[in-house]
């Protein structure tokens, strides 16, 4: 597995967890949440898009501070993510720039 293919991983991931909060079969303490901000008058599509972008800045915040190029939690380093070969998917700044592609460019907001 290289970085790009951990980072497109993510992003499907983070749709996923977007799609089940909005389904109405999903059972989630989230989803059932939404559904009753929904229920007393919240905009469907306008919480949608703020927590798409909530869950989008987070997820790229999260994997440049593994890449190095981002503080987690006020320290900043870089970490080895590795998968399950050994194989080392964050070399060069592979994270950053795959996330920059698949959380920024993708989703059409630059932060």
């Amino acid at each position: 597995m290289t970085g790009a293919e951990f980072v497109r991983l993510c992003r499907a991931e983070k749709d996923d967890i977007l799609q089940e909060y909005f389904s109405p079969a999903s059972g989630s303490e989230a989803a059932e949440r939404i559904r009753a901000l929904i229920a007393s008058g919240t905009d469907r599509d306008a919480l949608l898009t703020l927590i798409d972008l909530v869950m989008t800045e987070s997820w790229y915040r999260l994997l440049l501070g593994l890449d190095g190029a981002a503080s987690l939690g006020g320290t900043q380093m870089t970490y080895q993510v590795l998968d399950e070969d050994g194989t080392l998917l964050n070399e060069c700044g592979e994270l950053e720039e795959s996330a920059f592609a698949y959380f920024q460019e993708e989703s059409g907001t630059e932060t």
